[in-house]
């Protein structure tokens, strides 16, 4: 059974032989060589080895290039195989993936369609914390399992949009919060702006008030001066006299 590639770089033929060689002994060998048992019995040893086969009485094809097209299909359901752990027995052969007559190609897809859905299930499974294990791969694979994949994809296509409607309703959530920490964010970015204004006001405020305290004393002294300039001048003093005090004073 096919448990790994099919090497593309070596002689697919060769491979065909060693595979069939193989399969020869098994009882799928006698019902395909000689029909299901009965008066017809023969021993595996009748069945011919891969290079005994007469040349045209080959069950599969010789066609190179239908071997390279084949392999290319073979090799994506071997990858599956073994992504899924699928078991051996339920494989097919090497050499099965180039039969002629039997439309391999075509059951070769099915099958890979199948293992897809398969694996879609699973990663689900484990996506969505799914607590009741479900069947395995090759279960499913192989319609044995007490649940249908049909059965189980219709379930997690519930499941799905659930998810869905709860992420939805998260993303609004967030995106309400969002938009509450940005209007508080406005908000304190407005008011520590008025408080920075009104204390620039209040600061100005002093200002003008300094100026205006300062503008009256000035006046006090001015009008002080005046008085004095005048008592001077009915005493007869001329303005000489005056700063010539004034000097006298300042020194």
């Amino acid at each position: 059974m096919a448990t790994t590639l099919i090497n593309t770089r070596k002689s697919i033929m060769s491979q065909i032989h060693a595979s069939w060689n193989e399969f020869r002994s098994t009882d799928e060998a006698m019902v395909l060589m000689f029909g299901e048992v009965g008066s017809n019995y023969s021993d595996y040893h009748d069945i011919p080895l891969a290079k005994n086969f007469e040349k045209g009485q080959e069950p599969w094809t010789t066609n190179q290039s239908v071997l390279e097209r084949n392999a290319v299909h073979a090799n994506k359901l071997i990858r599956l195989y073994i992504a899924l752990n699928i078991d051996v027995a339920y494989r097919k052969s090497i050499w099965e993936f180039f039969e002629i007559g039997t439309g391999v190609v075509g059951q070769i897809k099915e099958q890979i369609k199948l293992l897809k859905r398969i694996q879609k299930v699973l990663k689900l499974e484990q996506e969505l914390e799914i607590h009741e294990p479900l069947p395995n791969a090759t279960s499913l694979f192989n319609h044995t399992a007490h649940l249908s994949l049909e059965n189980i994809e219709e379930f997690f296509k519930l499941k799905v949009k659930e998810a869905k409607t709860e992420a939805k309703a998260q993303e609004k959530a967030i995106a309400k919060a969002k938009r509450r920490n940005a209007a508080l964010r406005r908000a304190k970015k407005e008011q520590k702006r008025k408080d920075a204004l009104k204390k620039k006001k209040a600061a100005l405020r002093r200002t003008e008030d300094w100026i205006e305290a300062n503008k009256q004393g000035k006046n006090v002294v001015k009008r002080e001066m005046l008085k004095k300039w005048k008592a001077m001048a009915d005493d007869g003093y001329t303005i000489k006299d005056v700063i010539d005090e004034l000097e006298r004073q300042l020194q």
